[in-house]
């Protein structure tokens, strides 16, 4: 119970600060759910923060780094693959080692390998925390790349340090020359193992989309599993599940850029589980950070109080370090960090190639390299993880100060970023400007479809290509109207309670007259129950809805009993004509309701009842003919794709009005697929 009161608590916490993000956007997301689990800390929650260690390494590290690695850009990582291996592996080396045995000189009672243990813990830095940050600032050609990289990178080689220095600490066995050889094998292990689950798992997901599988839930399902095996059986082997993990993830970010564009449904939902997994567990560990920074400093008030002041000393001084040690590598190696343009690239973008290039300087690329070096979600983490026992099952005497430096670093590199970066960067200049606004280039696009039909029209396909014309000619006159107008989601539901009432009338009148037969009301009543107007009722209009309908059902019994059934096209033939007697009463009655502020959204609800008529009619004429116009229209959506990519190329559209365009493609897409199953 102890353990769902104290998930519970920190999920919802997640929430709550996602929330108040949102409506304070300027409050850094990392600080509201570290004051958030500040708060669940003095609340009297029976919480209990013991952590297993591996459960807390497969549990959130693994899937964390598997999306971090699902996600990197595979094309810039390679373009800046020297400077993120410095980054990654060598500074790490560096930092682990050199600040390892600072420490140790500072701290003579703690031992070696903890201290090895500390200096992998703050080695990780986080690139989510940093783009959060930089938000709205101008970074140096090329570094939030670098970064990202190095944080992929160096979160694993952190990981692995921190887990030998913990093997070591455990027991009793540590020299540098042994730790240098099973970081080593265990990476190439983990390299190894990452490449053949990740391939494996890849292939049996192209291999049941190749036999027509298409259950995006299960595909998710697969997905989210992959991380866990890989993990779990690269530790199997001894190697580093970490490792294997990330591996992992580039070799699923690849298959995700090769089946973009064929499984749109299918990347929406990865898009939305992987989402909230993410939001969970980065949430999650900065609550856990709040909650612990005052759990541990009680303890050593408790046990060691006349060391509080030297260990906050010494955070600082760890963090000074970790700095220099940073600021001094980029530094040196500035030459390999900052990449010139390539001259033919210049000359493609009708720039002067023999130009030189305006280059930040050495001391202002190290510095902002420094601050940018964010620790967080990781270094929290595998904090978290640390041994409450070593050698001989004696108590770890000083876990609670390793936590206490280690938490201490983390929110120092947050408050610095946050004060510094704003100092040593310039707003970035977002060109918003654009030829077309979504609108107008959503209206050119859809003209374009309209010209393609016209190309392909024929004697056989007539009906079927005059049909989608007509249809997306509706769609830009709809365009046009609301140009200026946006949807008002109150007015919406309003108007759609009416057309219910309307719509229950109207058939309260066919049921009076005798004008429809008991079948056909029963099917009607099915077909409606079964259409987005209706689901996106309130619970009380469709409950009442359904006492109405019923109610005229009964009387309906005693009048139609006798009659021979229809067949089924005849049934069609009823049930359309009982929604066009519908869709002219909603109409008319809309009609009464218009005024200067609801024109789009009276034109929004009839047209949901004019669809339903024009649904109908298509199949009373033919299921054939129905197919034959879905795969048309899926046609017409990859020509409006290439339109769209056309005007992006051209810088006719600006990259936000693209990615909205795109992503209204892809909607229109699934609800045409959608409605066809």
């Amino acid at each position: 119970m102890e353990i769902f009161i104290m998930l519970s608590s920190f999920i919802i916490a997640t929430i709550l600060s996602t929330v108040i993000h949102f409506k304070y956007p300027k409050l850094p997301l990392a600080f509201i759910q570290i004051f958030l689990g500040l708060l669940i800390y003095i609340t009297p929650l029976p919480i209990v923060m013991e952590f297993e260690p591996e459960m807390f390494l497969i549990g959130i590290i693994a899937p964390l780094l598997f999306l971090e690695g699902n996600h990197v850009s595979r094309i810039r990582l390679l373009k800046y693959i020297k400077p993120v291996v410095l980054m990654a592996i060598g500074l790490v080396f560096t930092t682990v080692i050199g600040l390892g045995y600072i420490v140790h000189f500072l701290m003579p009672l703690i031992p070696f390998a903890a201290c090895f243990a500390l200096a992998a813990i703050i080695c990780p830095t986080d690139a989510v925390a940093v783009q959060a940050i930089a938000k709205g600032k101008k970074l140096p050609k090329g570094l939030m790349t670098i970064l990202e990289g190095e944080s992929l990178l160096n979160d694993a080689a952190g990981i692995l340090s921190f887990n030998i220095a913990v093997v070591a600490l455990t027991a009793h066995v540590f020299t540098i020359q042994r730790a240098a050889l099973q970081f080593f094998a265990s990476s190439l292990g983990g390299i190894a193992v990452g490449l053949i689950i990740g391939i494996l798992f890849v292939q049996i997901r192209i291999r049941l989309l190749d036999g027509g599988f298409e259950e995006e839930y299960i595909f998710s399902l697969i997905q989210l599993l992959t991380p866990f095996v890989i993990y779990m059986v690269a530790e199997t082997f001894h190697v580093s599940g970490i490792i294997a993990a990330v591996v992992g993830g580039i070799i699923h970010g690849i298959e995700r850029d090769r089946f973009s564009q064929a499984t749109t449904k299918l990347q929406m939902g990865y898009n939305y589980t992987w989402g909230l997994l993410s939001t969970i567990l980065n949430g999650m560990v900065f609550t856990i950070l709040g909650y612990i920074i005052p759990e541990v400093t009680i303890e050593i008030l408790k046990n060691e109080q006349q060391n509080l002041g030297g260990l906050i000393l010494l955070t600082i001084v760890v963090s000074l370090l970790v700095y220099l040690f940073r600021f001094l590598w980029v530094f040196v190696l500035y030459d390999m960090f900052y990449l010139p343009v390539n001259p033919f690239i210049k000359i493609l973008n009708n720039q002067n190639a023999s130009e030189p290039e305006e280059r930040p300087s050495r001391f202002k690329y190290a510095l902002i390299t420094t601050v940018c070096g964010v620790h967080g979600t990781i270094s929290m983490a595998i904090a978290l993880t640390l041994p409450y026992e070593i050698f001989n099952h004696q108590p770890f005497m000083f876990r609670d100060d390793l936590l206490f430096i280690a938490a201490g670093v983390v929110l120092i590199s947050l408050i610095v970023a946050q004060l510094l970066l704003p100092l040593l960067t310039e707003e970035e200049v977002v060109q918003t400007s654009s030829n077309y606004s979504f609108k107008e280039a959503r209206v050119l696009v859809i003209e374009k479809g309209i010209e393609y039909l016209h190309r392909h029209t024929t004697k056989e396909n007539m009906a079927i290509t005059g049909n989608l014309i007509r249809e997306n000619t509706m769609r830009i006159n709809f365009y046009k109207r609301i140009h200026d107008l946006d949807e008002n989601p109150k007015e919406m539901l309003r108007l759609q309670n009416k057309a219910l009432d309307i719509e229950a009338k109207v058939l309260e009148e066919l049921t009076e007259n005798g004008t429809i037969s008991e079948t056909v009301y029963q099917n009607y009543v099915a077909y409606i129950e079964r259409t987005r107007l209706f689901a996106h009722a309130s619970f009380v209009k469709r409950a009442l809805f359904l006492l109405k309908v019923r109610r005229n059902r009964h009387k309906l019994k005693k009048r139609f009993s006798g009659m021979s059934p229809y067949t089924f096209r005849s049934h069609l033939m009823e049930i359309e004509k009982v929604a066009g007697k519908v869709h002219y009463a909603v109409l008319q009655g809309l009609l009464k309701e218009q005024n200067a502020g609801n024109r789009m959204e009276v034109a929004m609800v009839t047209d949901i009842y004019l669809n339903r008529v024009q649904q109908l009619k298509r199949n009373i004429m033919n299921e054939k003919l129905e197919d034959a116009e879905t795969l048309l229209a899926l046609n017409v959506i990859g020509i409006e794709r290439e339109i769209v990519q056309e005007l992006a190329m051209k810088e006719k559209i600006s990259s936000e009005v693209a990615i909205e365009l795109r992503q209204s493609l892809n909607y229109d897409e699934m609800i045409l697929l959608d409605n066809h199953s």
